[in-house]
């Protein structure tokens, strides 16, 4: 078992499972439309990475390098290979791989000293910039739009072990053997023993390079009906036995030993040769011209909701010292009330309630309110028009009102949602009306039905909770764009695309950790990058997200600690501040605006490692700023505005005074910086640590 590097004019595969090798392909024409695991991909000049039990075809790709590793080599730099897998949008070093690569086929042609580390290179770059760690193993998720067919692979990715037939899925799914046959030729172009008894193999040769398990243990462990056929299997797929293979990985040098195939690669050096060849690894030097700014996003305007359970938790908000709450550098905030029944009870004091909205609408907060019946509308209704025949100044216009309308679809039917919106939208100009979407979704036979709706209320918002189960399947079964294995947010883009309703309109509802790509699995923490993206997107997209107010133990994402203390997202907020209603650049580690004459950066390690706390990333900005121009520096980090480290990690009740509680407000900031510039000209650098943000001004004089 060696590395193999090849070169192909023409190049194309039918589907199989990528087994015992990890597969590095990228086309020197930018020629290469791959299928990894049931998702079509154009790559153009992007690498395509192939994990060990991925399913890939390439129909027809042009001009193809292709280098193999086996395994066991990754198991070598990291014993948890098995639990892990390589995302290429994670790779930002992609050309210096293909400079390795492409430099080894030039000194190969020219008969000189070929670089026997170049696998090793691109295994540790790899680990370095790509991998995505789980828990349990590595099994990919197939990107199938049929519910029904997805069960059926979840079902045998569960029974691994065990000796599976075609007819145990299919009774499992109350479908036929046939029908349930049909679904592996039609969706993945296997037929059904290819597909298992490929996963199977995956596992067992886990087993052989991990354990120590005799080989017909290890046929039991992975579902075979007997040691025979699971030797006859293993050579069908593997070219030699288990036991051999066991044998060879004993025996085998922990230095990769690259073969590459005696070939005359003329033919290929012109396209090699005007390949621009990079020696540097990506996430260590980020060189950026201050004076080059070319925007290619302009931010869109937002709203932050906050939900509350009902208006006694509003008052205890708006009234309570204790909390010093301060959403000033949110993007128009507004409270949103999930429950009502304390007003259609009459379980309140509209005296309070009255004062209550006008202190929220001169801090410029404005107030949601969710709507489930007819009967809450009524009673809404009345306190509304009380309120505001009672205040002469908002009765007039002379001052905003900041309310708004949220119709709940779940509840309510479109005919009751249509006649309460009539009785109530003329009698304030600056009143706003949404509603849920997932109701609508649900009732509607086609997605194109519920867009329709949408389209003839003509609400100013649109919330639907992506991350709902029931709403994602109303997606997948009705229309094929939306798969099992998208994420949540691919799904929210996906939705508000086909629309035609302008992003704006839209708001993601209830978001949790399930929406971030890679911390959505428990064992990857959620990490300052992936919120400064989460707000990079709510920038770009505009429209509005509802955040949860105190952070508990659920994964819904929160704006401040049990104290009123602000999270690290309400920093990265006020950091965000000078890129609103601006042009905006965003690149894979940084976005710029110019606002007001000055140079803003927010730099983040997003593509860069996400386990190895000692990776580190080297920004250069070159300029033309005179010397005495002022550059400011504020970092968030661990030690500076991330509030959890400076509170004991108990899962037991702490309770805190007031003093204690401003104290600690006082230390939760991020660390501000000044330099005065000494030279003209004078490149500055910034060091970005590992989970560090870092926000940069710089202000010409």
């Amino acid at each position: 078992m060696t590395c193999n590097l090849n070169l192909f004019h023409q190049y194309s595969t039918k589907p199989f499972r990528n087994i015992n090798k990890v597969i590095i392909l990228f086309s020197l024409t930018n020629d290469l439309n791959i299928k990894i695991n049931g998702e079509v991909k154009d790559l153009d000049a992007h690498i395509a990475i192939i994990n060990h039990g991925d399913i890939f075809e390439v129909e027809n790709a042009h001009n193809i390098v292709q280098l193999t590793i086996p395994i066991f080599y990754f198991y070598v730099e990291d014993d948890d290979f098995f639990q892990c897998y390589f995302d290429r949008h994670l790779l930002q070093s992609s050309g210096y791989i293909k400079t390795l690569i492409l430099q080894t086929i030039q000194q190969y042609s020219e008969d000189q000293t070929v670089d026997h580390q170049l696998c090793s290179k691109v295994i540790q770059t790899l680990y370095k910039e790509a991998v995505i760690k789980y828990d349990v193993d590595y099994i990919p998720n197939m990107s199938i739009s049929n519910t029904l067919f997805s069960e059926c692979l979840l079902f045998l990715q569960d029974r691994i072990t065990q000796t599976i037939s075609l007819k145990d899925v299919a009774i499992n799914s109350s479908i036929s053997e046939s029908y349930c046959s049909n679904l592996f030729i039609r969706y993945l172009n296997m037929n059904f023993k290819d597909y298992y008894t490929s996963l199977k193999i995956r596992h067992a040769i886990k087993l052989l390079m991990t354990t120590n398990l005799s080989i017909n243990t290890i046929s039991e462990e992975s579902g075979f009906s007997s040691h025979t056929n699971f030797t006859n299997q293993f050579k069908n797929y593997l070219n030699f036995s288990p036991k051999q293979y066991r044998s060879y990985i004993v025996k085998m040098d922990t230095l990769p030993h690259l073969n590459i195939e005696d070939k005359d690669y003329s033919p290929f050096l012109p396209l090699i040769n005007h390949f621009d060849f990079n020696n540097q690894l990506a996430t260590e030097i980020t060189e950026i011209n201050i004076d080059n700014f070319d925007p290619k996003d302009y931010s869109k305007p937002s709203k932050a909701f906050i939900r509350l359970d009902n208006f006694n938790e509003l008052f205890h908000f708006t009234f309570n010292e204790y909390f010093d709450i301060d959403f000033s550098f949110l993007p128009e905030p507004v409270i949103l009330i999930e429950n009502v029944s304390d007003v259609t009870s009459n379980q309140i004091n509209y005296h309070l309630l009255h004062r209550c909205l006008d202190k929220l609408f001169e801090r410029h907060i404005g107030l949601a309110i969710k709507i489930k019946s007819t009967n809450q509308f009524n009673v809404v209704n009345q306190f509304i028009l009380k309120f505001l025949q009672g205040h002469n100044d908002y009765k007039l216009n002379k001052k905003v009102v900041k309310l708004m309308l949220i119709f709940d679809s779940s509840k309510m039917s479109t005919q009751d949602i249509h006649l309460c919106h009539l009785k109530i939208k003329n009698k304030n100009k600056d009143i706003q009306y949404g509603m849920t979407v997932d109701g609508l979704l649900r009732q509607n036979q086609t997605v194109e039905k519920t867009y329709d709706t949408l389209k003839r209320l003509n609400f100013d918002y649109y919330l639907i909770d992506i991350e709902n189960i029931e709403t994602k399947l109303s997606l997948i079964n009705k229309r094929r764009t939306y798969n099992h294995s998208t994420t949540h947010f691919e799904n929210y883009k996906q939705f508000i695309l086909d629309s035609g309703i302008d992003s704006t309109h839209f708001v993601y509802d209830y978001l949790s950790l399930k929406c971030f790509k890679y911390a959505s699995n428990s064992s990857n923490p959620l990490q300052l990058a992936d919120l400064v993206c989460h707000i990079i997107a709510l920038l770009r997209y505009g429209g509005g997200i509802s955040y949860q107010l105190i952070a508990d133990e659920t994964k819904y994402l929160s704006l401040f600690n049990e104290f009123g203390n602000a999270l690290p997202l309400i920093h990265i907020y006020k950091m965000t501040h000078p890129f609103v209603n601006e042009e905006l650049q965003i690149c894979n580690n940084y976005i710029m605006s110019r606002k007001d004459g000055n140079y803003h950066f927010i730099l983040f390690n997003k593509i860069n490692d996400r386990y190895l706390s000692d990776s580190q990333q080297k920004f250069i900005f070159k300029n033309t700023l005179k010397s005495h121009s002022l550059t400011i520096v504020q970092t968030l980090n661990s030690e500076h505005g991330t509030i959890d480290n400076l509170l004991p990690q108990t899962k037991e009740q702490l309770f805190l005074d007031k003093d204690i509680i401003n104290q600690l407000d006082q230390c939760n900031h991020p660390k501000t910086e000044l330099f005065i510039q000494e030279n003209d000209n004078q490149d500055v650098n910034v060091v970005l640590k590992h989970d560090e943000v870092k926000y940069v001004c710089f202000k010409p004089i």
